[in-house]
């Protein structure tokens, strides 16, 4: 009898401890943001894309999405001057070690946002780029813009 009692909560632990781990290992605060996406609101509007990244020269590391053509071409690039997890200020230009960058674009001058300033914390590198970021910048016609909940989850190399 105490060796059945054993077995069924050894069971019932094995149960819980693979239940508790349905979320495929993903970090608590990306939930709503799917594994290799790049999530975020733009003045309170929600995207959220595919992305891939690559390094670029060793010195700088790019978070990349493009899609469409003609009219309907967008893209986003979030670079970060630096190869390692850590945090990195977005400034407008005159980028360096430890500098982060945001443009998002879309053709015909509406939307899209380049960032000028905020903070991007890159929590993993590896085959995969993961983090988040909240930023302010300018869009195409020179409006202030917010970015908020940005998240780069487990995003792959190209």
């Amino acid at each position: 009898m105490k060796r059945l009692k054993f077995l069924l909560f050894m069971s019932f632990t094995t149960l819980l401890h693979i239940s508790c781990q349905e979320d495929g290992g993903q970090d608590p605060s990306v939930i709503g943001c799917p594994k290799g996406k790049v999530c975020f609101e733009l003045n309170g509007a929600e995207k959220q894309v595919d992305a891939v990244w690559y390094d670029i020269n060793g010195q700088r590391t790019r978070v990349y999405y493009e899609s469409g053509s003609g009219d309907s071409y967008e893209n986003i690039e979030i670079d970060f001057y630096g190869s390692s997890p850590g945090n990195y200020s977005f400034v407008d230009q005159n980028w360096g070690a430890g500098d982060a960058s945001f443009h998002y674009f879309r053709a015909g001058g509406t939307g899209g946002a380049s960032g000028t300033s905020g903070t991007l914390e890159i929590t993993a590198v590896g085959s995969t780029v993961s983090g988040s970021f909240s930023l302010s910048g300018v869009d195409s016609e020179g409006n202030s813009v917010q970015l908020t909940n940005g998240f780069i989850n487990q995003v792959p190399a190209e």
